[in-house]
């Protein structure tokens, strides 16, 4: 039997209702299905994002410090630590693609779960530096596998009209993550042990743990199951996630639009990465890559990862009270970015985003770099730099919180939404395998860096930063607009 005849066979029969009165059935106006297995698998995203901000702040602590590093060394193993864990993180997102398409995309998220929590539980060991060390190798590549395939799963059960809003809720809990890891780290920071490191990396695994239990009760991808012939499945899922019978034009629609594609998709045979360099595609993935690097050079890796430091270059001397600020401005990024999601990213659309975010980076880091510049005081005997004017500490702090908030709102939100929505099916898992990995590759450059730029000038990574999202704002000018398509509509979009 042919895909198109299982199509109109199953229109018929499936549900036992009437097709006529089916039409008369309005969908609801809240999908709690759709939301609550959005949510469910958004809870990934705070264990990615409670990973960077707990080893933010344990990087920050002396008792940390004593046990792993020198004087001598410090710099250099911190970044060593940071950056292997990008490193293997983009090596979990380059291959999730494979992943992804072969095991699905709930499955590679339970695997993900899996490694991470192994490499958290060898940094709660923690016995000397290269166990440590395993540790974040071992989880940079499962946070790298579960931030691709999170918003593909989104992606993928989201209708289109709340999609943005969905695969959003992916970044909203890596910042709430983000949120717990500085202040976790702040409540252990004032415990006189080993605890006041092993204590935040011991919450992190339990979530991890449960985390991977509750995913396994998440249905599959639709999309994915009619992909590998599991057309029954496929309905199933359809009807409970939109919450209306199989009759229901909304299910009959999106089923029909998804297996029309697919088979289109199959007639071109087999899938490799070489297609995503191939005609419509190629506009694609360049606009993802630019996307995914483009958020890499904003800064905000800088600001998350060695934000404790540079409140303490501004002033803030004592160790609890730069997390607690460093905290702070987690606080303010998910009030940012829950505003985005809600009212922005779905009703204004994704360009506009990204270049009000632009706009508003640029702006916050050239004030920055200009404090620091113009004020710094640079004791040479004990190699460090310092800010002693309150004015200006307040200053750089007040735009510091300026730029976390703008990135969130803005990049932080869209750059999972604008490349996750623009790959077709046939192209979807691999385009964002290779797009996030792009993004952690250049993390890794940024990571390592910013503590050697930061050593020879301390304004000058910030100017450097803001002239980067100058470039951004002219790049983001003319990107297409995606907002209220459905991913079928992506073909016309990009002249299929």
């Amino acid at each position: 039997m042919s895909i198109k005849r299982q199509v109109d066979e199953g229109f018929k029969n499936y549900g036992g209702v009437d097709q006529d009165s089916a039409y008369t059935i309005e969908p609801p106006t809240f999908r709690k299905a759709v939301y609550v297995s959005s949510m469910v698998a958004a809870v990934g995203g705070f264990i990615c994002g409670y990973d960077t901000g707990a080893i933010s702040g344990i990087l920050a602590m002396p008792i940390f410090k004593n046990n792993f590093f020198t004087e001598e060394n410090i710099v250099y193993l911190q970044g060593l630590l940071l950056s292997l864990y990008l490193m293997t993180g983009a090596l979990g997102a380059f291959s999730s693609g494979y992943f992804c398409d072969r095991f699905s995309r709930k499955y590679c998220i339970i695997g993900a779960s899996v490694i991470f929590s192994i490499g958290i539980l060898l940094q709660i060991i923690g016995a000397n530096f290269g166990v440590l060390l395993a540790g974040r190798l071992i989880g940079g590549f499962g946070s790298g596998t579960m931030t691709n395939a999170i918003p593909l799963y989104h992606s993928e059960i989201a209708p289109a009209d709340i999609r943005g809003r969905l695969i959003s809720f992916f970044t909203l809990m890596a910042i709430f993550g983000q949120i717990a890891g500085y202040f976790t780290t702040f409540g252990t920071s004032y415990v006189n042990s080993n605890w006041s490191w092993r204590a935040p990396w011991l919450l992190h695994i339990i979530v991890s743990v449960l985390f991977g239990l509750t995913v396994s009760i998440l249905p599959f991808s639709p999309r994915w199951l009619i992909d590998k012939g599991r057309y029954e499945e496929a309905k199933q899922v359809l009807i409970e996630l939109h919450e209306v019978p199989g009759t229901h034009p909304l299910v009959m629609e999106e089923y029909q639009n998804i297996v029309t594609e697919i088979e289109f998709e199959r007639s071109l045979g087999e899938r490799t990465y070489l297609e995503l360099f191939q005609g419509t595609n190629l506009k694609r993935t360049l606009l993802a890559s630019f996307i995914s690097i483009s958020t890499s050079f904003t800064g905000s890796i800088a600001i998350w990862y060695y934000a404790p430091q540079i409140f303490q270059s501004a002033g803030l001397d004592d160790t609890s009270t730069s997390i607690a600020a460093t905290g702070g401005t987690g606080i303010l990024s998910f009030i940012a970015a829950f505003i985005s999601l809600q009212y922005f990213i779905d009703r204004v659309g994704r360009r506009p985003v990204f270049l009000i975010g632009a706009f508003v980076m640029g702006i916050s880091m050239f004030v920055v770099g200009a404090m620091f510049h113009i004020y710094t005081i640079v004791d040479v005997e004990k190699s460090t730099v310092t800010i002693t004017n309150p004015y200006v500490r307040n200053t750089i702090i007040a735009f510091l919180y300026v730029f976390v908030a703008a990135f969130q709102f803005s990049w932080g939100t869209a750059s999972y939404v604008y490349p996750v929505e623009i790959f077709n099916m046939r192209t979807r898992a691999k385009g964002l395998a290779l797009t996030a990995g792009l993004h952690w590759a250049f993390s890794i450059l940024i990571t390592y860096c910013v503590p050697l730029f930061i050593a020879h000038t301390v304004s000058g990574v910030y100017f450097f930063f803001g002239a980067c999202c100058c470039a951004f704002f002219i790049g983001c000018c003319f990107i297409p607009e995606t907002k209220g398509k459905t991913l079928e509509e992506m073909e016309e979009l990009f002249g299929a």
